[in-house]
């Protein structure tokens, strides 16, 4: 048996290939030539000059104004951000940025004045670790120190405050005219340092807050205020502080030209009520909210149809009382469904909710109670370890 003869010819597809290639070649070259051609022959023109630079000159005095404003206040401000660990995988957890704002230098003690939202989650939620970033890029941890939710206004206090902090200028909010010039200085979406610039645009205005809160007599300017803004500062044209950034109304969630600002005499009001407060003896606490008579009766509850002991309306979030497995009311069917009743701790009778603070003024922070519980008709016990009573005026 013979093979069939062999074809000598290469495939065609070898060719085309080949054939690809040189025309590809050819086409570089080509165009080589040409650009080498076009730079030489306008190189080699009579009239043929490099462009030059045109000197600047003066910057106009307004810009002059903004520059010597920003390069003042922009130390005074701070970025503001909640760390967390996140799960990336099924035995692995990366540390992520949570949340972000903004927030200016108080005193040189190293308080720092920013927003009650932009905190709350990692105050009230434990949801990661308060930062904060000074314009120089040292990263220092905070602790909370406490909070006004009428104005949206909370104290942070650095740890180990370095010595070179440089607190904010104050100004008034008495004086504040419609049509006046501000300033904002924050970390819309992360970017640090930003500045806007507006008008004050309206005064005594109301807007709806976080939760039930209405804030009252908030400054309305059409600066740019996006995310990330929140807690820094609004300016007057002296770099004076007249307001913390707070708010925006926008359909998107980006800025639209309508931000607010809680003005700064009600800043400083809070800030002075807030260190007051947290000067006094920590008080403990279960982390708990009680029905008191008001809200049992607005409720349609007969404050005579209560049992005796103190009724846990809310345990809050990662509070004492949530650890120790307490539990609150409920609404079912527009109806509020009791929850855990205190009816004692350390052995100490709780008749009614007067008498839980007393009875918790007795212990310090850090203690553990025995707290007898009445739940579904049925007494029992639990320990719950109390903590250090958070100023939330």
């Amino acid at each position: 048996m013979s093979l069939p003869p062999t074809d000598s010819r290469p495939p065609a597809n070898s060719t085309a290939a080949v054939n690809g290639w040189l025309v590809l070649i050819l086409v570089v070259m080509a165009s080589a030539l040409t650009f080498r051609i076009v730079v030489d022959s306008v190189r080699n023109q009579p009239d043929y000059t490099p462009r030059t630079v045109t000197p600047r000159g003066n910057l106009a005095e307004d810009e002059q104004t903004t520059i010597r404003l920003f390069e003042a206040a922009s130390p005074t401000v701070v970025w503001i951000h909640t760390q967390g660990y996140e799960r990336i995988g099924p035995d692995a957890v990366a540390k992520r940025e949570l949340t972000s704002g903004t927030g200016v230098i108080w005193d040189e003690d190293g308080r720092i004045i920013t927003n009650l939202h932009v905190v709350e989650g990692s105050v009230f939620g434990g949801v990661g670790e308060l930062e904060v970033e000074l314009p120089n890029k040292q990263v220092f941890p905070v602790d909370f120190i406490g909070a006004v939710s009428s104005c949206d206004i909370a104290v942070l206090q650095i740890r180990a405050a370095p010595k070179e902090l440089q607190p904010v200028t104050l100004g008034t909010s008495n004086d504040l005219k419609v049509g006046q010039r501000v300033f904002a200085i924050g970390s819309p979406f992360g970017m640090n340092q930003t500045l806007s610039s507006g008008i004050i645009s309206g005064l005594d205005r109301e807007v709806q807050g976080n939760s039930d809160v209405v804030l009252k007599r908030l400054i309305q300017t059409d600066a740019a205020i996006n995310p990330g803004n929140s807690g820094g500062p609004l300016l007057d044209s002296s770099g004076r502080l007249i307001g913390i950034n707070t708010a925006i109304l926008s359909r998107s969630g980006d800025s639209a030209g309508i931000g607010f600002a809680v003005p700064i005499n009600d800043v400083v009001q809070s800030v002075q009520a807030v260190i007051t407060e947290s000067q006094l003896p920590p008080s403990p606490t279960l982390g708990i909210a009680v029905l008191d008579d008001a809200t049992a009766e607005a409720n349609g509850i007969s404050v005579s149809d209560l049992p005796a002991g103190v009724v846990v309306l809310q345990v809050y979030e990662n509070s004492p009382a949530a650890k120790a497995g307490l539990r609150g009311c409920r609404v079912q069917m527009g109806a509020i469904i009791l929850g855990d009743i205190l009816v004692a701790i350390d052995d100490q009778p709780l008749p009614s909710a007067r008498e839980l603070r007393p009875v918790l003024d007795r212990h310090q922070p850090g203690d553990i109670v025995r707290v007898r519980v009445l739940r579904n008709g049925r007494i029992g016990e639990v320990n719950v370890e109390l903590q250090a009573l958070k100023v939330l005026l």
